[in-house]
């Protein structure tokens, strides 16, 4: 199942400094998306589920990427800042999904199971606690267990590294372009001085193949013809790596102000400065009604200024059912601080829940929506499942309590039932890091 292979992201995570304050997964609706897209291209010429693709953005400046399996690709934002065409990151996600179609994946979580299902479990707990809440502290515990044995630090051969290269190459061929796209990338990483990965990664991860070596195995079946994204690809490409600058605080409009109306908008957007990123967004809109993610930067804009009124407006006209769970947990955000159809915003949240069951943000917003609607039991329920997933067990443990108290033993029953679980779960002397995820995990068996 598709969850229980999350942890091993782990066995690649090394790259991302936990010693670090400013680690985060940086989650933008327009980030991933895009990735996600790209990557799903990918998987239909690979023969793989373009649904199961995802894409998540780690803050590192390590020139890294790395795949968990069964569609998840992890992307640090210091490689992305360093492809200034997309073209080189589609080779990239040609290579990881290598890795995955070529059955790597499963060998190294077979072994570690072996060796270790405990280890597995600890890994997996930190990995989601972080991936939605954000913390870094979350995932180190965890992952410092894991990595005090080297044997559940694998990496993949030398000849799986060449064999997803070689599948790389195809991909890219069948999707119209060739393994020059990858060499050209390769090429990124030497001139960086950077040896797969990070040249400051212990020795016993430093597994891969010479770089130039891998080179040298790609151009026997190069082209020798300098390949171009399409225009609207590059176009995207740019507002995404705008985003990531923006979020990142690498802009200063003092001495290096972007030149496009877009990037100048975001990076207002980013400092606070909401009315001039409001006037740039939409004259944008003036010039071009359609184009979705300018909406939602300009609807999360007026919301942060305070315009609830009109960013409602804007989220009405661009959520749907198939919306990015992000999109709809700020449409339900908005109406919750407006304290308009309550219903629909609770709606909107439990929809985004099944998507993404371990973002403490949506049970925090659930719990506001339910406390609008004056259901104190399923509010306080609601808390504590977040508090669950921030790892603070004896708040949560009160929280169900209380909440047990105040939940309607008529109407409320299935949610009765749940707190008295999740209270005997949370209460156990016993309780561990598997036992921890016991109830998330059903959660996300539902819709796997």
């Amino acid at each position: 199942m598709k969850f229980l292979r999350i942890f091993f992201v782990s066995l690649f995570i090394a790259t991302v400094d936990f010693s670090s304050a400013n680690f985060s997964i940086i989650r933008d609706a327009e980030i991933e998306e895009f990735l996600t897209e790209m990557l799903k291209s990918v998987f239909k010429v690979a023969g793989l589920r373009p649904k199961s693709a995802k894409v998540y953005v780690i803050n590192s400046d390590v020139i890294n990427a790395f795949t968990i399996g069964n569609g998840y690709v992890f992307v640090n934002s210091g490689l992305l800042l360093k492809f200034e065409n997309p073209l080189h990151l589609l080779g990239i996600l040609c290579h990881e999904t290598g890795h995955i179609a070529a059955g790597h994946i499963d060998r190294q979580i077979n072994a570690i199971n072996r060796s270790s299902k405990n280890c597995a479990w600890a890994m997996l707990a930190g990995i989601l606690g972080s991936i939605f809440t954000g913390s870094a502290e979350v995932m180190a515990l965890p992952l410092g267990y894991a990595m005090t044995d080297e044997r559940f630090f694998l990496r993949f051969t030398r000849g799986e590294e060449f064999a997803a290269d070689a599948l790389a190459a195809a991909y890219l061929e069948k999707s119209g372009y060739g393994s020059d796209v990858l060499i050209e990338a390769f090429d990124v990483f030497q001139r960086l001085d950077i040896l797969n990965g990070g040249v400051n990664l212990p020795v016993y991860v430093q597994s891969h193949p010479k770089t130039s070596d891998r080179i040298s195995a790609l151009q026997k079946r190069a082209k020798s013809k300098k390949f171009r994204a399409s225009d609207e690809t590059s176009r995207k490409y740019r507002h995404i790596l705008v985003k990531l600058k923006a979020y990142l605080k690498r802009l200063d409009w003092r001495t290096a102000l972007p030149e496009d109306d877009y990037s100048r908008a975001v990076y207002f957007h980013r400092i606070g400065r909401s009315k001039e990123a409001v006037e740039i967004l939409r004259g944008l809109l003036k010039k071009n009604p359609k184009d979705f993610y300018c909406k939602e930067t300009l609807a999360q804009t007026l919301y942060e200024a305070g315009q609830l009124e009109e960013s409602i407006k804007i989220y009405e006209e661009i959520c749907g059912k198939d919306t990015n769970a992000l999109i709809k947990t700020d449409y339900a955000n908005v109406l919750i601080e407006a304290g308009q159809r309550i219903d629909f915003a609770i709606s909107l949240l439990e929809s985004a829940k099944y998507e993404e069951c371990f973002n403490s943000d949506i049970f925090r917003l659930l719990a506001k929506g339910y406390g609008k609607q004056k259901r104190e039991g399923l509010a306080l329920l609601m808390l504590a499942q977040e508090q669950m997933l921030l790892r603070n067990y004896r708040t949560a443990l009160e929280l169900l309590s209380v909440s047990l108290d105040k939940l309607d033993k008529n109407t409320e029953k299935k949610h009765i039932k749940k707190a008295k679980y999740l209270k005997e779960l949370v209460g156990r002397e016993n309780f561990n890091l598997t036992t921890r995820l016991i109830f998330f995990l059903s959660e996300i068996s539902m819709r796997c």
